[in-house]
């Protein structure tokens, strides 16, 4: 374990925040009759919350963790919460009373702004090396990559959906994920290592700074298939 690696107070925060969101939603599911299956993904969202933060809580013991677990929070977590949530609860973000919040996080060039900028933003070498150098970074990391994909994964699923058309959203979500798979190509096919912190680190698994790199790579590429797939799917299939 580095000197950059959580304390006991960020780890208590971590952990009552996702109990509270399940309990909230435990809540809400109760009285709105929501379904077993429904709460099950969502609990399984809350796992991996929980999961990411093995990853989250000390950055420099390797680059494919910290990727992972950054990916899972992305790209796993945010779906399976919203999943969780019926369609038609869904739709009632969009109401007048709702308006506050909805006309951001709901909007869709807002969420493919906020995509595309937090997935290079946080892969360019200076900001990225301040968050490895100190673990207190990671975890507001995490949570505006589990903002950013739920924004986009809003886009693709039916009631909180902002574009109507649905081969229109799948392409403009699929156009939007490219920058994240170019980062992952790049990671994977670099041949040096790009992040200073790792250059002096034993990496966990006695994998090599490079190989670390490059499986951090592969990880943000597996993880990004599932949208990928999802907004060519409503790109092929259209409104049919």
């Amino acid at each position: 374990m580095s000197s950059a690696a959580w304390g006991s107070g960020a780890w208590s925060a971590w952990t009552a925040g996702v109990l509270a969101l399940l309990l909230g939603y435990a809540w809400l599911a109760w009285r709105g009759g929501w379904g077993a299956w429904r709460g099950a993904l969502f609990a399984a969202g809350c796992a991996g919350t929980l999961a990411a933060a093995w990853g989250l809580h000390d950055p420099l013991q390797s680059m494919s963790v910290y990727a992972a677990a950054l990916m899972l929070l992305g790209q796993g977590v945010s779906p399976l919460l919203l999943l969780g949530i019926p369609a038609g609860v869904r739709a009632q973000w969009r109401q007048p009373r709702q308006r506050w919040w909805a006309q951001w996080l709901l909007d869709p060039w807002v969420a493919v702004a906020v995509f595309v900028l937090l997935t290079l933003a946080l892969n360019l070498p200076g900001l990225f090396e301040t968050a490895l150098a100190d673990a207190v970074f990671s975890a507001p990391i995490g949570v505006l990559l589990l903002l950013g994909g739920w924004m986009m994964w809003a886009q693709l699923l039916d009631g909180s959906r902002g574009i109507r058309r649905r081969w229109l959203a799948g392409l403009v979500a699929w156009l939007a994920s490219l920058p994240m798979m170019l980062v992952a190509a790049v990671w994977v096919w670099s041949p040096r290592v790009l992040y200073m912190p790792y250059l002096d680190v034993l990496c966990l698994w006695n994998l090599s700074p490079l190989q670390d790199q490059h499986y951090a790579g592969l990880a943000m590429f597996v993880a990004g298939l599932p949208l990928q797939l999802r907004a060519a799917w409503m790109l092929i299939m259209g409104d049919a």
